[in-house]
């Protein structure tokens, strides 16, 4: 009995090596992407040579591909090379981008097998050509794109439409294998006037036997800052200084002024905007502002010395110590900022920015800010969505367990009207509810607003 059941178990041992083949297989891929929306099938260079019988042969998967050809004929001790086409069947075209690695399977006519692998990807006409401009300095006319074909398959007739802020341009190219090309845009200087320096966003419309698809890439335009001052003194019992910065460049810049006054002058000087920063040299006192202005934005800081009033201005300077010291040593510190957003339709867009930072260790914080009337909300956010949309009441919400001193959080969102909008344009304050030390505080942020003036005929 014993030795009936070892033969059998050695028997199954033996039955593997008695349906495989004596076949030399290897393969090369010729075109290793499957094109999904042009149903373009992966190419692959098989070299097979036959160690056994001569005969007829088939290929096939069982894993969701299908091969063709099906079959070939091969007689003992000839080598074939031959190449074949995969497609993957429905059930994989979901698996878009990731490799595909699979079995197939060479069987002959006594049904012995031989089994190989192979990798493919399954893409879309977007992952076909990829697409880098250049930068764009602010006295340029003209933008270059290098457009590379990544698949080893050449391509007739290809239409592109290039879509951002700068241009708007259709091209017809056709490509070789894995051929890089250089095209230049041309476009008008006058529409990047407005333009602040940063990143913008260019589609490319990639058009290919019928079917289409876009792909995205930024365009990095360059800075170029640049503030003009003008300063003006008059008054005799009251004097004073006016001074203007503009930012007439196109990027973000932080204008500076310093004042410096004596102790007994600086008891009765008043300002327009307080200072961010005073220093005390002896007998001196010296005052510094900063702000930061967009393209167009201007500092208009009005400075008076008025001997007159020398009780009222002692008053002003206490008030306004005490609210500085107020600000300065409060735990959350709420800021909104508000910035001009071009848009391609045209609408009046406005991004939002609130920044919260901790000055001290808080928790459980709630941030609130109120949408302004005739503005709708964008449905695209910044890093960091809102916790809570209410559309109803015009309100957003985010939640923020804790913040360490010095820690920080952006939220970002934009607004826009199809309502042109001239004039001042206010925002609400946003607001702050958070605890520190088991006691429930609240702070307000700064007022902020946009300008918008028409346009001059």
């Amino acid at each position: 009995m014993e030795k009936r059941v070892f033969g059998l178990l050695f028997g199954l041992l033996l039955l593997p090596f008695a349906l495989s083949m004596n076949l030399e297989v290897s393969s090369v891929p010729v075109q290793d992407s499957f094109i999904l929306e042009l149903n373009e099938p992966a190419v692959f260079e098989l070299s097979i040579t036959n160690l056994d019988d001569s005969g007829d042969f088939e290929i096939y998967s069982l894993v969701g591909v299908d091969i063709s050809p099906e079959s070939f004929v091969l007689n003992s001790g000839d080598e074939r090379k031959m190449k074949i086409n995969v497609v993957p069947q429905e059930s994989l075209r979901q698996k878009r981008e990731l490799p595909l690695n699979f079995i197939y399977k060479i069987k002959n006519s006594k049904n012995e097998i031989s089994e190989n692998s192979l990798s493919m990807r399954i893409i879309g006409i977007d992952s076909i050509f990829s697409i880098t401009p250049e930068n764009i300095n602010p006295g340029s006319d003209k933008i270059s794109l290098l457009l590379k074909n990544n698949l080893n398959k050449g391509f007739d007739n290809v239409g592109f439409k290039f879509t951002s802020a700068f241009f708007d341009v259709e091209e017809t190219i056709s490509f070789e294998p894995k051929e890089i090309k250089e095209v230049d845009l041309n476009f008008d200087k006058k529409f990047i006037g407005s333009l602040n320096a940063g990143k913008y966003l260019m589609n490319s419309k990639v058009s290919l036997d019928g079917k289409s698809d876009n792909v995205e890439a930024q365009i990095n335009f360059l800075e170029q800052e640049n503030i003009e001052s003008s300063e003006s003194n008059g008054g005799f019992l009251v004097r004073r200084i006016d001074l203007v910065k503009k930012n007439v460049g196109n990027v973000r810049k932080t204008a500076h002024y310093e004042l410096e006054k004596n102790f007994i002058s600086y008891l009765f000087t008043t300002y327009s905007i307080n200072p961010n920063k005073i220093d005390s040299e002896g007998f001196k006192r010296v005052y510094y502002w900063e702000k930061e202005l967009i393209p167009g934005d201007e500092l208009n800081l009005r400075i008076e010395t008025n001997w007159f009033y020398p009780f009222i201005i002692l008053i002003l300077i206490f008030l306004g110590v005490y609210f500085i010291r107020k600000s300065i040593y409060r735990n959350l510190e709420l800021r909104k900022k508000v910035s001009f957003v071009k848009t391609k339709g045209g609408e009046f867009a406005l991004k939002v920015s609130v920044i919260v930072k901790a000055k001290n260790f808080v928790e459980r914080i709630r941030v609130v800010d109120k949408l302004p009337q005739l503005v709708k909300l964008y449905d695209k956010f910044g890093a960091i969505k809102p916790d809570s949309i209410d559309l109803n009441n015009r309100r957003l919400e985010w939640n923020i367990d804790s913040l360490n001193n010095g820690e920080s959080r952006i939220f970002t969102y934009i607004i826009y009207s199809k309502i042109g909008v001239v004039g001042r344009f206010e925002l609400p304050n946003a607001n702050a509810v958070y605890e520190r030390d088991g006691k429930v505080k609240e702070t307000s942020s700064n007022r902020s607003f946009y300008i918008n003036e028409p346009e001059k005929l």
